[in-house]
């Protein structure tokens, strides 16, 4: 199969290495998204496993379209008969970069007419459009007039992994905290510090990681399964393997916020995703936050300036370079933000930064190291 995995911009290439893990062949990194091949028993361990995948498309056709009318006729020549039942239900989902085309809903319209038109002139039924659980959901995508027509492998967003309380104020989305964590080089085993947990994506993105669970052990239903060609014995084995193979790592994961709600929001969090055993959360205060061990990485998603008054956001910044300086040496600390200036009150030069999107957000990923003594001593050659 001809596959696709879209991600979020600035995690391809951890994306591509979850992929060769995965036994994919083929593996091509392209923007937010990553194109490779593999049979299905591949493609049901990157939709168990990966961390990274918002979603997961297999290849049907591509064509050239310049308008909606283009699009109807070279849609109606392919023959979803062999995908679909003429009782069945579908979906199409459109992205749209293109002239020729007012708006993606319009687009996604034309395409359902070509499908409907073509099952009535077959078979003198119709099948239905259901948008929660089709039996087909496909993607439309159109760069100018090159149309790329794909079904859909995951169903719901690899992103959504369940746990999010509904309640959760401006969450981070789940595959880019653990994109995150994975880019300041957190692994397992090394101490974490969430101090500003908000609603606790960073923290139980880590449990989940720590605690060794495919991160899609929860989820009941993939697209894949209403497939005509789904493979219920691979599915099976794929799933048996991952859940003999569980190696939990004990890792010290801190969480902790100032407001009393952001702490029932983590806990609701690690609840939802059995793994709230896995982490110390308690209310307190950032700046009377002492470490609980000798070395660690902090993650922080503070504000951005986005609701808040600038002068106030540089003095946020400020007040965590100096806390971070004089209480955390030893410590390396990773902050996501959009607000360049407010970065740089931080007082501490980024060893790293990677370009992110945090939503529509533009935003740096940067690290920081804070070094016990001076910067120099870490240089210096040992006494004879």
């Amino acid at each position: 199969m001809n596959l696709y995995l879209k991600t979020l911009a600035g995690l391809e290439d951890l994306a591509v290495a979850e992929l060769k893990e995965a036994g994919a062949t083929n593996v091509v990194a392209g923007r937010r998204g990553v194109s490779f091949d593999g049979d299905a028993k591949v493609l049901y361990k990157v939709c168990m496993h990966s961390r990274f995948a918002v979603r997961v498309l297999r290849y049907l056709t591509s064509f050239e379209a310049a308008n909606p009318d283009e699009l109807y006729r070279q849609g109606a020549r392919f023959a979803w008969e062999d995908l679909l039942a003429p009782d069945g239900t579908f979906v199409v989902d459109a992205t749209v970069h293109s002239d020729g085309f007012s708006h993606s809903h319009f687009a996604a319209l034309k395409l359902k007419d070509a499908i409907v038109d073509r099952f009535r002139g077959k078979t003198g039924k119709r099948p239905s459009i259901d948008k929660v659980r089709p039996d087909l959901r496909l993607n439309l995508h159109i760069s100018g007039s090159n149309v790329t027509v794909s079904v859909d492998a995951s169903g719901e967003q690899l992103s959504r992994r369940g746990y999010r309380p509904r309640a959760a104020k401006a969450p981070l989305n789940e595959v880019l905290a653990a994109g995150l964590l994975a880019l300041s080089g957190w692994r397992p085993g090394t101490p974490l510090y969430d101090p500003m947990c908000g609603s606790g994506t960073f923290s139980t993105e880590a449990a989940l990681w720590a605690s060794g669970l495919p991160i899609q052990a929860g989820r009941k239903h993939f697209a894949f399964m209403d497939w005509s060609d789904f493979e219920p014995d691979t599915w099976r084995e794929v799933r048996a393997e991952a859940m003999s193979s569980i190696e939990p790592v004990e890792t010290p994961i801190f969480a902790s916020d100032q407001h009393p709600g952001a702490v029932r929001q983590t806990m609701d969090s690690l609840e939802g995703a059995d793994v709230e055993g896995l982490v110390r959360v308690k209310q307190m205060d950032f700046f009377k936050l002492e470490p609980q061990t000798e070395g660690g990485i902090l993650v922080f998603n503070p504000p951005y300036g986005e609701r808040m008054d600038p002068g106030d956001v540089v003095g946020l910044y400020e007040q965590l370079g100096d806390r971070l300086k004089f209480h955390w040496p030893g410590f390396e600390a990773w902050v996501i933000s959009s607000n360049d200036e407010a970065l740089k009150r931080v007082g501490l030069r980024p060893h790293k930064r990677y370009p992110v999107f945090n939503g529509s957000l533009d935003c740096r990923w940067a690290g920081f190291s804070m070094y016990q003594g001076s910067k120099a001593d870490q240089f210096k050659k040992p006494r004879a």
